[in-house]
């Protein structure tokens, strides 16, 4: 049984980012292989056209927009 407490603290989180990726491949089973800014591997549902490599937004494990490909630039407050 929830109660509206239980509702209350499940949408604290809110819904999930939107991660820069660039995709490195294209798999048979219609996901992307993709590269994040950090270094991370991942797969994502998903494929967009493009010239491998190139960048995508990714979010809940699925591509969802290509991204434009500028320089990133990291600056620490």
């Amino acid at each position: 049984m929830r109660t509206e407490l239980w509702d209350q603290f499940s949408n604290l989180g809110g819904p999930s980012p939107r991660l820069l990726a660039t995709v490195t491949a294209h798999n048979a089973d219609g996901t992307s292989s993709l590269t994040t800014a950090e270094g991370a591997q991942m797969r994502a549902q998903g494929q967009l056209g493009g010239t491998i490599p190139y960048n995508v937004w990714v979010q809940a494990g699925r591509v969802v927009d290509v991204a434009p490909n500028l320089p990133l630039v990291e600056v620490t407050v």
